[in-house]
């Protein structure tokens, strides 16, 4: 195993210094495009030691994340994972470039679900989508279970409705998206939720798998150790909605989802929100199970969608994406459409 020095130590380490060494070697695995982009490079050496990830920053504000995510890492492992340990990167080591902070942690074994879910007709075909959203719940009840700290009143309606506002004042679309919020608000009124630790950015392309098993989930710069544990749940479903249509060229239909077409503000989503067919069931069933396991009731399902959009218009680091989510919420009906 590679020798890391103490943390202690490691205050003057340069990037340049681990990366020029002759028996490391390494790829590229991601370059993120958003605004504040990170590089992500696996690297090892060449006798086999342990692999690890290096997170590099592109910008100032990019090199925060990083350091929140160092923080995010260390503190998780003081929690005890228990059988979700293997899951999550470790802390290893911080060093330097160009004066802004890289993380490098234990690299995790696995697949983007990103992966499979973009070939073929893999959204297309409800066992393979289920089984996706059972990996996810089944995942998100482990790390509940290892990191509940008591119940707090469900204010994530309100809280999410400020951001929107101090985001997105005087856009035209926030007096719609607000009063949907509202109506989730008097909803939700009066109940507690458990606390545990959040994610913060649970989308499928930040969970690895490998034959049917979660075996990595990564990304956790916008994680906390005490939070809201229906924004991952929220932040999965959205998510794995909105790219339905990817492949489709706009005005198609999309294959395997009768009355769906590549047309308007993320249709997947309101597909998945509104629609009567197979992947909608299959989605207001996640939720509504991830709710029954804290204990939630299951009605609420769609007030949790609900609110899960309005946290990505409130918080994504692209503007046009999160513009993106502001239009579609304001567009959303205010309640649950009764099922025929």
């Amino acid at each position: 195993m590679t020798a890391w020095p103490d943390p202690a130590a490691r205050g003057g380490r340069r990037l340049e210094d681990l990366l020029a060494r002759p028996d490391m070697c390494g790829v590229l695995m991601t370059a993120s495009k958003d605004p504040d982009a990170k590089l992500t490079y696996i690297t090892t050496t060449n006798t086999g030691a342990e692999r690890v990830a290096v997170k590099i920053p592109t910008t100032s504000r990019a090199g925060l994340a990083v350091e929140r995510e160092g923080r995010m890492l260390v503190d998780l492992r003081r929690l005890g994972l228990g059988r979700i340990s293997s899951t999550v990167p470790r802390y290893v080591s911080s060093l330097h470039v160009q004066g802004r902070p890289v993380l490098v942690s234990s690299a995790v074994a696995g697949t983007p679900m990103s992966v499979a879910y973009h070939r073929g007709l893999h959204t297309a075909r409800p066992g393979l989508v289920r089984a996706d959203l059972d990996l996810a719940l089944g995942w998100l009840r482990e790390l509940w279970d290892v990191s509940q700290r008591g119940d707090a009143a469900l204010t994530w309606a309100r809280d999410t409705a400020a951001g929107l506002c101090g985001r997105w004042d005087g856009h035209p679309s926030l007096e719609a998206a607000l009063s949907r919020l509202e109506m989730v608000e008097g909803r939700m009124s009066g109940l507690h939720c458990t606390q545990t630790a959040v994610h913060g950015d649970f989308w499928f392309g930040n969970v690895l798998v490998d034959h049917g098993t979660v075996t990595g989930v990564v990304d956790w710069e916008a994680g906390s150790t005490v939070g809201c544990p229906l924004r991952d749940l929220a932040r999965f479903a959205i998510s794995y909605s909105l790219y339905l249509d990817r492949h489709t060229r706009p005005g198609a239909r999309v294959l395997g989802h009768r009355g769906l077409r590549r047309d308007g503000a993320a249709p997947g989503v309101t597909y998945a929100l509104e629609g009567d067919g197979w992947f909608s069931g299959a989605v207001r069933s996640f939720l509504a199970d991830g709710l029954t396991a804290l204990r939630l009731p299951r009605s609420l399902w769609y007030d949790v969608a609900l609110v899960g959009v309005a946290e990505v218009a409130a918080s994504a680091n692209d503007d046009g994406f999160g513009e993106r989510h502001l239009e579609l919420l304001s567009g959303l009906a205010l309640r649950p459409r009764r099922r025929r």
